[in-house]
This record gives structure tokens, sequence and C-alpha cells, in this order.
């Protein structure tokens, strides 16, 4: 019957969002009752190690809010090219027309909502989905009612959305908060965007929202004009639903600087709009030609690819646990615990999308195989990219490796990871004992070092064709050892805990200004393609 749209990032946007947007979904999924109705998500500008908002909070989320709600993730990489036009870091009328693009179109209605909302139908006998079937065609708008901060907060339970409901309908009289505050035709009332109604067939004919509105406020009131414009008039549901909001206003949202807050011009897109159809936009909104990802909370979950990578690629412990030393007389022993790191490792790789390549630079064969046969069940569809300047053995490589010279992977690997470790390590070898570097060792770390040198400091210039956003570096045994100023000078990444044994980040621009990696240009210049002075040294490692 009708699609929900709703739009936001993991981050924290206002107050206490993960509880007011757990109540909100689960509120808005208690009042479906069609089959066909659906919770449209679309997760804006997310970092790409990061799961989407839904995914952060499926905790609290009803196994019926899980059922409904389809997650369409829209990537830093998909907002790149309007990074520069904007303050904003999630935008409301490209995600809004993402999810129009894509909404099931055998639903009639299309609901705007946002994530702090509750729909309190006033016959608790019927749902929105009962309401909006006997609905005449048209453009419905309701105004919205406040919930003290205290209220929401205080006294709602997340996993209880009838519980909520109920408790609204005895609040709003105890505590008096159904106050309609009017606005001026055709906006009906204030806060306009937290309930709009209108046909899928509708806002197709207009083009969904103006894409053109990337600064924020308003976007809800051009859509309400040019619908007016469609329709002829303004309806409300008002007689048949209220609608309440989760205040949050302790703390300012990031688009909301009082009177410094920069807005879409309200003249422009409001009250001097003469016709409900963007043609400028007609063959481009809601990006039909973009490949955009869906999540479904009710089926393969990121916890269970994460489960089945790390079970396929470790054994479990034998012991009750494990240990190791920070001791700065071993601070040159290189060896680590491979079982106990690689799920830290996995953990930075999730979230990326599937289709990620990743270049593995590392000395430790076993770390390469057992990450590559995690890589593959976490479900990732690319090769784990190996530069043949590491290759070990003379055995064929495992399943799912691409061996090539460094030169030839650099310029389509999408992630790449670093191990700093000693070759000769095997699986159950004590660590961090006073073990030293073999000849062998040596050799194996210094072409890794190189690589990454020269990986990380021409990141951009070798950077995939289309690709604005620079790519993450992981760092595997570069924390209190002599790899850890090499790492962190090539790569802005934070402080983490030893035991992780992972750094991960963007690399850091200021290197390409430094005198030595001119030098290092120079010494790889076939590498980067600025010209054929000579040819890299770099030769495969010694065989084992």
């Amino acid at each position: 019957m009708f699609s929900v749209i709703l739009y936001g990032r993991n981050d924290s946007h206002g107050y206490n969002l993960h509880k007011r947007a757990a109540i909100s979904f689960n509120a808005l999924a208690e009042v479906m009752s069609d089959p066909a109705d659906e919770i449209l998500f679309v997760d804006y500008n997310t970092p790409d190690d990061h799961p989407t908002f839904p995914e952060a909070i499926a905790d609290t989320l009803t196994d019926r809010a899980k059922k409904a709600m389809r997650i369409l993730r829209v990537r830093p990489e998909h907002h790149a090219h309007l990074k520069s036009k904007t303050h904003l870091v999630a935008l409301e009328a490209q995600s809004r027309n993402v999810a129009l693009r894509r909404s099931n179109p055998n639903n009639r209605w299309i609901l705007y909502t946002n994530t702090d909302m509750l729909l309190v139908p006033r016959n608790e006998a019927e749902s929105l989905s009962t309401i909006l079937a006997a609905a005449a065609d048209g453009f419905y708008q309701l105004p919205r009612f406040e919930i003290p901060e205290m209220l929401w907060e205080g006294a709602f339970d997340r996993r209880d959305p009838a519980g909520n409901l109920a408790k609204l309908r005895e609040w709003s009289i105890q505590f008096r908060l159904n106050q309609v505050i009017h606005n001026a035709h055709p906006v009906k009332y204030d806060a306009p965007g937290d309930f709009q109604v209108a046909l899928r067939q509708d806002l197709f004919a207009i083009h969904g929202f103006d894409e053109d509105m990337i600064l924020g406020w308003h976007c809800d009131s051009n859509l309400a004009v040019r619908l007016a414009l469609l329709r002829g008039r303004v309806d409300t549901l008002i007689d048949k639903v209220f609608g309440y909001h989760c205040d949050h206003t302790r703390v300012a949202a990031a688009n909301n600087k009082g009177r410094a807050t920069r807005m879409n011009d309200e003249h422009r897109f409001v009250w001097d709009v003469t016709t409900p159809y963007l043609p400028n936009q007609a063959d481009r909104w809601g990006w039909p030609d973009v490949t955009i990802e869906e999540i479904r909370l009710d089926r393969e979950t990121s916890f269970q690819r994460y489960q089945a990578g790390v079970r396929s690629a470790i054994e479990p412990a034998t012991a009750a646990y494990t240990a190791s030393t920070l001791d700065g007389i071993h601070y040159e022993d290189l060896s680590y615990d491979l079982l106990h790191t690689l799920p830290f490792v996995c953990d930075q790789v999730l979230t990326y999308p599937r289709q990620t390549t990743v270049m593995l630079i590392g000395a430790r064969p076993e770390f390469l195989e057992r990450f590559a046969t995690a890589w593959q069940a976490m479900g990732f569809t690319s090769p784990v990219q190996v530069p043949i300047e590491c290759q070990q053995r003379e055995t064929a490589p495992p399943a799912g490796l691409e061996i090539a010279p460094f030169v030839d992977l650099v310029g389509r690997a999408g992630l790449f990871i670093v191990e700093f470790g000693f070759a000769s390590q095997q699986t159950h070898d004590p660590v961090r004992t006073g073990r030293r570097a073999s000849p062998l060792d040596q050799a194996h770390l210094k072409i890794v070092e190189r690589l990454f040198r020269l990986a990380a400091a021409t990141e951009a210039e070798t950077r995939p064709a289309g690709q604005h956003v620079p790519r993450r570096f992981i760092g595997v045994n570069v924390i209190n050892n002599p790899y850890s100023r090499l790492f962190t000078d090539y790569v802005a990444a934070n402080i983490n805990p030893f035991s992780t044994q992972v750094l991960a980040g963007p690399p850091v621009a200021a290197r390409t200004a430094k005198g030595r990696l001119t030098r290092l240009r120079d010494r790889y210049t076939s590498v980067v393609g600025l010209g054929s002075m000579r040819k890299p040294r770099l030769k495969p490692m010694g065989r084992q």
C-alpha cells in the first residue's frame, strides 16, 4: 500500500539519535498491515569502514521493523562529486530521490517522514495502511505534535512500539501535547517534512525532490508547493491520524547553527516556484544509472558474514587465554599471534562493498593464506591482489589470489593491507620473546616497506579513474614495534590498543611534499608513470 522513505547516516545527528530512531522505526512498522508496505532507509555517506545506521542499532529493532526495512547504501564515493558544493554530509533531496526511484512499484502511496516520528491512528482498530487504502487520490499533510525529551527518552521502550503508541494516546491528553501550528498555503503546517503523503505516480511525474537544493532546509516546502500546483489543493489526514515528533533540541544538529545556518534560497525554491516539474533533472533524478547496494536486516547480516569469514580462517582456541608483552626489550620482535589478530583485520574490511579489490602487501605467507580464506567466506567477490615481489612459495598460490607485478595492480586496488611480520614465524611459535629477524625475514620486510611507502605516497596518483575518495590503508602488526612510526608517517591512523595489532586510515597527504618522497619516486619512476629513467630493482622474494 505505501512506502515510507527516510534518510540519515551512522553518526550522532541531534540528540540521542539511536534511541529516537529505534523508537520511530519500530512505531512505523507497527502501523503497517499490508504485505507490500516497506520502510526505505537511505544510508547516505556513512564512511565505508562503518556499518549503516540501521545495522548499528539492529539489536533494538523489532522483527517486524527488520522485515519491513530495506537499507539503500549511498557510499562516500557517490557523494564525492557534491562534497565541494555543500557543507552537509547527508543530502535530503538526493537521498529521498534514490529511495523513490527504487521503491516498490506496486505501492500506491509514498510517505515522506523522518527518523524521530511516531504516527498514531486515532482509531486503534485502524492501521496507517487501511487509512491510506481508503484515502482519495491527492496530497496529504499532518501537523507535527512535539514530545518533550523527558517523555520519549525516559519512558519509551525502544522495542515496545505498541506500548509507546498507547502512552502517546494517554499523554497527549494528560500533558496537552496536541497543538496544531498552521503555516502559509500550500505549506499548510509548520515542519511539513515530517508527514507528506503523495501518490507514487505523482512524484515520478514531477521528477521527485529538487536536487539543486543542497544547502539544507525548505526541501519539504518546495515539494509541498509543487504538489499543490499539480493537484490544485493540499489535504490533511488529521481526522484519521496524529503525528508526534521526538523533540531533540538540547543539542543542536549539524545543520542548525542558529542565525548562521546556511539554507537553500526560500524565495527561489518556495515562494517563486511556478511549475511542479523539474525538466532539467528529468533523466537523472534519483541516480537511475548508479548501482546502489541494498541491505536487509531480516536476511544475511554483516555479523553473519563476519562470523563465516573468521570461522573459515582460524581454529577455536584450546586455552583460556594467550599472552604477549609490551616490554621495551622486545620492541624489535615482530612475532605476533596471527590467529588472535586476524579477527581484527576482518573487522576493518567487512563493511566495504563486496566488489572491493584489496591489495595485500605482506611478509608472512600464512597471514596471506588465512586472510584470503576469510575474504572469500565474507562474501567478497574480487580476488586478493598480491604483488609478485611479495610472492614466496614455489607451489601454486591458494585460490582467490591475483598475483602480478605491483605496477600492474596498484591502479586497480580499492583497499590496502600491509603486514609487517616475520616470514619465518609459524602459527604456534611463541610471541614477543626477544626473537630477532633472520636475513630472510629482513629481505622480505625490506620489500614490504618499499612497496608500502610507494603505495601510500602515490595513492592519489595511482587511484582508479573516477574514484575521488582516498583509499584506506590497514596496517597489521604496526603497534609498539619499529614499524609503528613508519606506518603513521604515511597513514593518518588513530591510536589503537596493542592487543588488536591493527591501525588503519587514509594516506597523509602532506607526505607528497617531502623530499625523500621525491627521491623515492625517482627510484621507481616506472611504477607511477613519470618517466623511464630506470626500472624498479624489486625482485621476487627468495623462495622457501
